[in-house]
C-alpha cells in the first residue's frame, strides 16, 4: 500500500500518496495552488522545494519543480509565488510601428486591465489567426505610450501572425488577450545585483523587468546584456542608451554577425549574450529571455555558482500549431510561434 506523505505548501497542509502528482493532491484537498496548463509548460505552478524529495517536474531553476508534473516520494515543504489571477479580455490593435529590420511594435487597447508582473507573458488571439504568446513591455525607443499593452514581435519566415501585422492586421483589428502566465517575473523584495540577459525580442520581458527595477531604485546595480544576430536586428538601441544613463547600469551589447571593421566595434561585442556575461556571484539574481540554446548555456553557468535564475525563454517557429502547443519544450521554454 502506498505511503501517505504530509505536504505543506505556503503553510497549507495536505497529504499525498507516494507517486501522486502534487498539484492534483493539493486541489483535491481544497488547497489553492496557482496553475493553468497542467502540462509543465506555462510555469504557473512552479514551486520551490524547501524540504523533501520529488520525482519529475524538474526545471532549469535549482530546487524548483512544476507541481503539475512533480510526484511526491517523501514528506514535503513547498513554497510558491502568489500570482495575479488569469483573465481573458477583448482588445483591439491601436498602433503598429516598425522597429529595426525585422521587428514590429504592436500597441493594444484592452477593454479592462490585466494585472501582470513585469516579465510575465499573455496569450494573444487575433481574430482570424492562431493564438500566440508575447510579453507585455514598453516602447523600444523609450518613448511614452497611451497603449494599454505594448508588444515586440519578430517577423519570422512563414509566420502567420507576424507577417500579417501591418498588412492584414491593422489598427482596429480585434483580438482576445488571456493571462498573465509565467514565473520569470520581477521580484520586488530582492535588492541584490540583477543580471538581465536578452537575445532578440527576448528583450521585451527583460525591458519590463529592468524598467520596474530602476523605477524602484534608480541606482540599482544592474548588469544588462543584450544581443541580436546582426547590427540591424538591434532594434532596441535607443532604449538601451537611455537605460545606461542610470548610474548602476552596466550595459553590454552583442551581435553574432559583425562586419570585419565597424565604427561600432567599441560598443558592440562579437558573439552572443551568453559569451559576454559578467562574472556571476552566488547572491546575484539572473533573468534571461531568448533562444533555448542560450538559456541552457546560461542555466549551466548559473548552476555552477548557485544563484537564483528565472527564465521564460522562447523559440521562434513559423509552423507551430496554435494553443498550448505554441509553448512547447520542457520548463520553462516558451515557443513564440509568430
Amino acid at each position: 500500500m502506498p505511503k501517505v506523505h504530509s505536504i505543506t505548501a505556503n503553510g497549507n497542509r495536505f497529504t499525498a500518496r507516494t507517486g501522486d502528482v502534487i498539484l492534483d493532491s493539493a486541489l483535491m484537498h481544497g488547497v489553492e495552488f496557482p496553475h493553468d496548463c497542467r502540462a509543465g509548460r506555462c510555469g504557473s505552478c512552479l514551486a520551490r522545494i524547501l524540504r523533501g524529495v520529488t520525482l519529475g517536474g524538474e526545471t532549469l531553476q535549482r530546487g524548483m519543480v512544476h507541481a503539475c508534473q512533480a510526484r511526491a516520494v517523501s514528506d514535503l515543504e513547498l513554497q510558491f509565488d502568489r500570482l495575479p489571477p488569469v483573465q481573458s479580455v477583448p482588445a483591439q490593435v491601436s498602433s503598429l510601428t516598425e522597429r529595426g529590420s525585422d521587428v514590429i511594435e504592436v500597441g493594444l487597447k484592452l477593454s479592462e486591465p490585466i494585472p501582470y508582473r513585469p516579465g510575465q507573458y499573455c496569450t494573444f488571439k487575433f481574430r482570424g489567426y492562431p493564438q500566440r504568446c508575447f510579453s507585455p513591455t514598453h516602447p523600444a525607443d523609450g518613448s511614452h505610450t497611451g497603449d494599454d499593452i505594448t508588444l515586440h514581435v519578430k517577423r519570422v519566415r512563414g509566420g502567420r501572425v507576424s507577417n500579417a501585422l501591418g498588412r492584414k492586421i491593422k489598427p482596429g483589428h480585434r483580438l482576445r488577450v488571456e493571462g498573465p502566465f509565467g514565473a520569470a517575473f520581477y521580484r520586488r523584495n530582492v535588492a541584490n545585483r540583477l543580471v538581465l540577459v536578452a537575445g532578440g525580442t527576448g528583450f521585451a520581458p527583460i525591458l519590463s523587468i529592468a524598467t520596474a527595477a530602476l523605477a524602484d531604485d534608480p541606482a540599482r546595480a544592474v548588469e544588462l546584456v543584450v544581443g541580436a544576430r546582426t547590427i540591424a536586428s538591434l532594434y532596441m538601441l535607443k532604449r538601451l542608451i537611455k537605460l545606461e544613463r542610470h548610474p548602476g547600469v552596466n550595459l553590454t551589447v552583442t551581435a553574432n554577425e559583425l562586419p570585419a571593421r565597424s565604427r561600432l566595434d567599441a560598443f558592440i561585442q562579437r558573439g552572443g549574450p551568453a559569451e559576454h556575461l559578467p562574472d556571476l556571484l552566488p547572491d546575484d539574481t539572473i533573468y534571461a529571455a531568448g533562444a533555448p540554446a542560450m538559456i541552457k548555456r546560461i542555466a549551466t553557468l548559473v548552476d555552477e555558482v548557485g544563484a537564483d535564475f528565472y527564465s521564460d525563454p522562447f523559440e521562434q517557429a513559423a509552423n507551430a500549431s496554435a494553443g498550448w502547443l505554441t509553448r512547447a519544450f520542457t520548463w520553462p521554454l516558451r515557443r513564440l510561434a509568430a
